[in-house]
């Protein structure tokens, strides 16, 4: 495993937010900003240019929109972790965000604790989302009528449980799991398995 530390770039219009943001990562030594601007349009070729580990990024950004900024870097350089860090808080937003190829999304009233766990999650390659997010989406997919045995189904699904094992797990049988499925496949209208998985992820169900 690499000693190196993580390499920070920041895409942020507000200069105080990045003063407090240097601070906070500067403090660690397994971290360092190794670049940063105030220009969405800048945030692709600041990329290319010294290939930072992780990307901070805010939405609001005085010249492109930072939802097509996630886009340009998630489709030239896709192993480049995106952070967002905004004052939205829709849950649009935030499936927005995830949906372009973001893997964190935190609003700006998160502490330093929170925001260094979650660049340390997307930096091993895993979603995270703050808890007020987190219980927008919870909140969101719960109005769904998604019920708690189907929760069960579709933590186990993500673990890419077959229906046999799901039954096996649950003390259900076969069947029942396959009603299940279905039923949640319908409820948060997708396909197959693999897209209810996604939209569980952008939606904060799953982690």
């Amino acid at each position: 495993m690499s000693n190196n530390p993580i390499r920070i770039a920041v895409v942020e219009d507000q200069y105080f937010f990045r003063l407090a943001l240097r601070t906070t990562i500067d403090s660690r030594p397994d971290m360092q900003i190794v670049a940063e601007t105030d220009k969405g349009s800048e945030a692709l070729s600041m990329c290319r240019t010294c290939l930072p580990d992780v990307v901070i990024l805010d939405l609001r950004l005085p010249d492109v929109s930072g939802f097509e900024v996630i886009q340009q870097i998630h489709r030239e350089l896709p192993r480049i972790a995106i952070l967002v860090l905004s004052n939205y808080e829709g849950s649009e937003d935030v499936r927005r965000a995830l949906a372009a190829g973001a893997l964190a999304y935190l609003t700006k009233d998160a502490d330093a604790e929170m925001l260094i766990r979650g660049i340390l999650q997307v930096h091993s390659g895993k979603r995270y989302v703050s808890p007020s997010v987190g219980a927008l989406l919870a909140e969101e997919i719960s109005a769904e009528g998604l019920t708690a045995r189907e929760l069960d189904v579709i933590h186990l699904m993500a673990k890419g449980c077959s229906n046999r094992e799901i039954g096996e797990r649950l003390g259900i049988a076969e069947n029942t799991v396959r009603v299940h499925v279905s039923r949640i496949l319908d409820k948060l209208g997708v396909h197959d398995r693999t897209q209810a998985v996604m939209r569980a992820v952008e939606r904060g169900l799953l982690h």
